[in-house]
């Protein structure tokens, strides 16, 4: 009967310590659920800001496509002045050669 006894409190002391474990486990599910939902929240959140991210991204782009070929016009502006700058100033050369 001692033996029977001694039984049942081992198994009673194991199912307890198991109770124990459970507990812990639903605390640390729960935990982990809640980190899962901010976790969830936060990608929610860099999603959009990529999302903004990408549109300044094509904005800028844009620009630097517009300054590209605005500096590509004034590159053949420059081009053009210098030219004319060497042929005024070969023809100047000719006029005092003239004088």
């Amino acid at each position: 009967m001692d033996e029977i006894k001694a039984l049942l409190n081992a198994i009673i002391e194991r199912l307890d310590v198991q109770n124990a474990h459970m507990e812990q486990m639903k605390i640390d599910i729960a935990q982990l659920q809640g980190d899962m939902k901010q976790v969830k929240k936060d990608v929610a959140v860099l999603k959009e800001d990529v999302a903004v991210l990408k549109e300044d991204v094509a904005v800028l782009k844009r620009d630097v496509s517009a300054l590209k070929e605005g500096q590509a016009r004034q590159d053949k502006i420059l081009e053009r002045l210098s030219v004319r700058s060497i042929e005024q100033e070969a023809e100047i050369v000719e006029l005092r050669r003239m004088k």
